[in-house]
C-alpha cells in the first residue's frame, strides 16, 4: 500500500513538472490572447516550487513581453513556497556565470530573502562575474574608502582590472590618481577614439530616422556631399577623454539632423565580442557593411553608458565600424527641462557619442586605430 501511494505521488509530481513545461513554453510564447496566457501563468503557479528551476532555464534573453509573465510567476511561487523554497538548487543556479543574467538575479534574489546575508557573502569572490560584477566593484571601492591608505592602493588596484563598467572605472581611475597611480582608461575600457564625421545631412526630423545616405551603400572619405548649409566633407575627430562630442567638433546640432562616423581598428586575433553605444538620440551601426544595432524610434533618447549593445563576431585584422547618430525634436517638457537645467537652446546644444569593443564578457579589446584613409 505505501509503495502504491509513493507510485502515486510520483506519477503525480511528474505530470505536474510536464504541465510546467508546457506552460512555460506557453507563456516563453505569449498568445495574443491574455486571458489564454493568464491561464497557463495561473496553472504554472500552482505549480509550486517544482515549477522555480525550469522557468529560470527558459528564462527569454531578448523578449520582456514573456520575461515578465515568467519573472511574476517565479517570484509568485518562491514568495508562497516558505521551507520548500529549492535553496540550493537556486544557489547554484544563481552562481553559474554561464545562465542568463536576470534569471541569476531571480534565483539570489528569491535566497536572499529566506537567507539574508547571502549576496554579501558571494560578492567578493563575483569581482568577474557578468551579471553580479559591478555590484562586487561597488563593494570593493566601499572596503577601499575604509581602509588604510597602502591597502586602499593595493584593493583598488585589482578592483580596476576587473572594471567593464565606464562609470565605475573612471571613478576607480580617478581614486587611484590620488595614490598616484594613472590607469590608463580608455583602453581599458575598450573605447574607440579616432573617427571620421560628416554631416548634417539635409532632413527633417520626421525624414531622419528613416532616410538613408550615401556612406550607408558606400563609404569614400574623399567624396563631397550636399548638406544643409554647402558642402559636406569628412573631418577627423578625436574622442574627448571618453566621448566624441560632435558640437566642439563644429559639427551644427540642429534637431532633425544626421551625421556619419566612421572609425577603423585592427585586432590581432578574430573573437567573439561585443559591440556597445552610448549617443544623445538615436544610432544606427553597421560592423564590417552587417548592421549590428538600430534604434530609430521617433523620440529623443538622453545619453546613457553602454545603453545599446550587440554580440559582434570580429575579424582579425582590419574591421570598419559605421555609425548613424541622428537628431530628432525635443517635446516641449524635455526642452523646457534642458533649458531649466542651464543649457541655452536646450537639448540641440548637446550631441555626445561612445562607442566600446569588447570582449564576450565586457573586458575591452586590445586594438589599434590609424587616422583613417582618404
Amino acid at each position: 500500500m505505501f509503495r502504491l501511494s509513493l507510485y502515486i505521488v510520483v506519477l503525480s509530481a511528474a505530470g505536474s513538472l510536464a504541465g510546467s513545461h508546457e506552460d512555460i513554453a506557453e507563456l516563453k510564447n505569449p498568445s495574443p490572447n491574455p486571458e489564454a496566457n493568464r491561464a497557463a501563468w495561473d496553472r504554472l503557479v500552482a505549480a509550486g516550487p517544482t515549477a522555480l528551476l525550469p522557468i529560470l532555464r527558459a528564462w527569454p534573453a531578448d523578449d520582456p513581453v514573456a520575461a515578465n509573465w515568467l519573472y511574476t510567476a517565479f517570484d509568485q511561487i518562491a514568495r508562497a513556497s516558505g521551507a520548500k523554497l529549492p535553496t540550493e538548487d537556486l544557489l547554484k543556479f544563481a552562481s553559474d556565470g554561464s545562465a542568463g543574467g536576470k534569471a541569476r538575479r531571480a534565483a539570489l534574489t528569491a535566497v536572499e530573502r529566506n537567507r539574508p546575508g547571502t549576496t554579501a557573502k558571494l560578492l567578493p569572490g563575483w569581482l568577474n562575474d557578468p551579471e553580479f560584477g559591478s555590484e562586487a566593484v561597488a563593494e570593493r571601492i566601499s572596503a577601499a574608502e575604509a581602509a588604510q591608505p597602502a591597502e586602499a592602493a593595493r584593493i583598488l588596484s585589482t578592483t580596476f582590472a576587473a572594471t567593464t563598467e565606464v562609470d565605475q572605472a573612471i571613478l576607480v581611475a580617478k581614486k587611484l590618481a590620488s595614490f598616484g597611480d594613472k590607469p590608463d582608461v580608455v583602453k581599458h575600457l575598450g573605447i574607440v577614439t579616432r573617427w571620421h564625421v560628416i554631416g548634417p545631412f539635409p532632413v527633417t526630423p520626421e525624414e531622419g530616422l528613416k532616410a538613408a545616405f550615401p556612406p550607408e551603400s558606400k563609404l569614400d572619405l574623399a567624396v563631397e556631399y550636399d548638406g544643409k548649409a554647402g558642402k559636406l566633407r569628412w573631418q577627423s575627430v578625436s574622442a574627448d577623454n571618453d566621448k566624441v562630442d560632435l558640437v566642439k567638433a563644429g559639427v551644427k546640432a540642429e534637431d532633425g539632423s544626421v551625421v556619419y562616423a566612421v572609425a577603423t581598428f585592427k585586432l590581432p586575433a578574430a573573437v567573439s565580442g561585443e559591440l556597445r553605444l552610448a549617443a544623445v538620440d538615436n544610432v544606427t551601426a553597421w560592423v564590417n557593411g552587417k548592421k549590428v544595432i538600430e534604434r530609430s524610434n521617433d523620440y529623443r533618447s538622453l545619453y546613457r553608458a553602454d545603453r545599446y549593445r550587440a554580440a559582434v563576431s570580429f575579424s582579425a585584422g582590419e574591421s570598419t565600424l559605421l555609425l548613424k547618430l541622428t537628431k530628432t525634436r525635443p517635446d516641449e517638457g524635455q526642452q523646457a527641462a534642458a533649458t531649466k537645467a542651464g543649457r541655452p537652446g536646450g537639448l540641440s546644444t548637446k550631441w555626445d557619442f561612445q562607442a566600446r569593443v569588447l570582449e564576450a564578457g565586457g573586458k575591452g579589446l586590445s586594438f589599434t586605430q590609424s587616422e583613417g584613409k582618404k
